[in-house]
């Protein structure tokens, strides 16, 4: 039986002359055998957007035609003015205007006001995110359904 190996003991480094470098192969080596494990392409999942994200804004534009959107942007808007009150202001100061002056400075106060907030506001605040512009689009929304609702003749 000849020698006992011992596997706690530490093994006996050859001798430096013995040591024989690997050569380098020019062919590569292909195994005999097929891989045990080959995954199906579809196998690991791949990161993407969740469908309910992905596909909100189409589903958003083949619920409602562009006008109807741009209708209800545009309601909601003059809706919040008059939940916040500005739609008081601008009608008083519209039928104020009426009644000490004429029908045609009213439609002037209101048509004025209507074009000066839309040229200095709403015109640079459009392209902002979506819901901030909303919100910057509140004055002029409410200033214009001030200007629809006024009747001159019910003073």
């Amino acid at each position: 039986m000849g020698e006992t190996y011992e596997w706690w003991a530490p093994k006996e480094a050859p001798p430096a002359g013995d040591v024989k470098e690997p050569e380098p192969d020019d062919e590569e080596e292909t195994p005999d055998r097929a891989p045990v494990f080959e995954p199906e392409p579809d196998y690991w999942p791949r990161p993407h957007m969740p469908a309910a994200l992905a596909r909100t804004p189409e589903r958003a534009t083949t619920a409602f035609s562009p006008r109807t959107r741009k209708a209800l942007y545009n309601a909601s808007a003059a809706g919040a003015g008059w939940g916040l009150g500005l739609y008081r202001l601008f009608a008083t100061a519209i039928a104020d205007c009426g009644q000490q002056t004429s029908i045609g400075g009213a439609l002037a106060l209101g048509i004025g006001g209507t074009l000066l907030i839309a040229h200095v506001w709403d015109r640079r605040t459009r392209h902002w995110w979506p819901g901030i512009a909303w919100v910057a689009r509140i004055p002029l929304a409410t200033a214009v359904l001030a200007l629809a609702l006024w009747a001159p003749a019910a003073s």
